[in-house]
């Protein structure tokens, strides 16, 4: 590989990034290359160019596997190698390059970024596998409501702990420039190779990672308009913190023995640390048995965040995984408070629901559950839910939170694990209580009146 570079431009939130790989085989044989990119989970391609010497083939984008002639195939697949809320996907394309030739891949997708805690975060991936001469990432962000934050972070990957990377990294990587003005910013990663050697020597550095934030000083939000479309991007400042009647749904099954268990006590105590004095809580820990720490929500106190955490430390894993029966038993400790109890009009009811497999035991069918919860939720109970791991229903889980006013998040079997967890369940959380970081929504229509 003699050249890899990324260039991205940020428009109003909404990413363009093209990826460009020239290749040149110096062997006596044809040889056959691979180009390797991992992509955002979110973001769709729009353009994958190949040039052979001097042919060009142009990549049409299917939902399957195809080859154009024999000399280039392409392949999109989900994958978990990397840690991440929205995962990546891994894009793939080899093609036969002969004895003393080039190649050059073209890789066009984009992405509509998200506001998380705060902050929008574009992440690119800088795995070229090998020492490049000429690598380098730009990123260009342009916003007209003005930029108030934008930060560099250190290179991400957790595949390659220890991998020439100083433990104490908190600054952009090496070889990093920003330029920023009011409303625009530049930033250029152009490591050499000595560089990159001294990240990684295999070549894998790992996500480029930037995050950022916009002037929400109009409290109308910002509406933007191009042709027959407008966008309005509106996050409140200074909302008050929504009372929440939470319940947390913890799966104590055989599948989460060791480390996954652990992770997801030591994520819960933190959260029970950041719930607020008007709020209520109870916890319920399920196997093949559904097992309820108190018989009705408690108010948050010192006394009992203590005895909480210490129900929390003492749940072991065992048997098998009733999630009909978790999500009927915490739906009905909530209707239960609501009901007997006064509460503020503005208080959310919601369950946070984290497991790492399917349903094995009492109700298994997928729709039966949907429409258990649904009827017993009756709208009044938003569910979130966490999905650990390789072998979870992932996708009977983002329908139980789309279907129930809530969001869906998965977490990787990954050494930081722990600290996904922590991410996951506060991001969730943010979402709810109406913070001063506020919740950004946004809509987008066509219509002929705009203008």
């Amino acid at each position: 590989m003699t050249e890899f570079s990324v260039k991205s431009t940020i428009i109003s939130r909404y990413a363009f990034t093209t990826v460009s790989c020239r290749m040149l085989n110096r062997g006596s044989e044809d040889q056959e290359i691979e180009f390797l990119m991992q992509i955002p989970a979110a973001a769709f391609i729009t353009n994958f160019t190949t040039l052979i010497g001097d042919k060009v083939y142009q990549g049409e984008i299917t939902e399957k596997e195809k080859k154009n002639g024999d000399k280039v195939k392409e392949k999109r697949n989900k994958t978990t190698e990397d840690n991440g809320e929205k995962g990546t996907e891994t894009f793939r394309a080899s093609v036969l390059i002969p004895s003393k030739d080039k190649a050059a891949f073209f890789l066009s997708y984009e992405e509509l970024l998200q506001r998380r805690l705060g902050k929008y975060e574009h992440v690119i991936s800088v795995r070229p596998q090998q020492l490049v001469g000429r690598l380098t990432v730009e990123v260009n962000v342009l916003e007209s409501s003005g930029i108030t934050l934008l930060e560099v972070l250190p290179l991400r990957n957790s595949r390659q702990k220890g991998s020439g990377r100083a433990e104490d990294d908190t600054g952009p990587p090496p070889s990093t420039v920003i330029n920023q003005n009011e409303t625009f910013a530049k930033v250029i990663f152009k490591p050499s190779v000595v560089q990159q050697a001294r990240i990684a020597q295999n070549g894998i550095l790992g996500d480029f990672i930037i995050r950022y934030d916009v002037n929400r000083e109009q409290s109308i939000g910002d509406i933007q308009v191009l042709n027959d479309y407008f966008v309005h991007y509106f996050a409140p400042k200074d909302l008050p913190p929504l009372p929440k009647n939470v319940v947390f749904v913890l799966d104590s099954s055989a599948s989460m023995v060791g480390t996954k268990l652990r992770q997801t006590k030591d994520a819960l105590f933190t959260i029970l640390h950041d719930l607020r004095p008007q709020d209520h809580f109870n916890i319920i820990g399920f196997s093949n048995r559904i097992k309820v720490w108190k018989d009705h929500l408690v108010s948050v106190t010192p006394n009992n965040i203590r005895d909480g955490k210490v129900y929390i430390h003492h749940m072991s894993p065992t048997g098998g995984t009733d999630i009909n029966g978790a999500l009927q038993r915490g739906i009905q400790l909530l209707n239960n408070y609501v009901a007997h109890n006064d509460i503020e009009d503005r208080s959310v009811s919601l369950i946070i629901f984290l497991t790492d497999g399917k349903p094995t035991v009492g109700e298994t069918h997928t729709l039966k559950i949907l429409n258990n919860t649904k009827e017993a939720a009756r709208g009044q109970v938003c569910i979130f839910t966490i999905g650990i791991g390789n072998d979870v229903d992932f996708k009977l889980l983002e329908k139980l939170s789309l279907e129930n006013c809530g969001l869906t998040r998965r977490v990787h079997e990954e050494e930081d694990a722990g600290s996904q967890l922590i991410g996951s369940v506060c991001l969730l959380g943010t979402m709810m209580r109406g913070s001063q970081e506020g919740v950004e929504s946004w809509v987008l229509r066509e219509t002929q009146k705009c203008g």
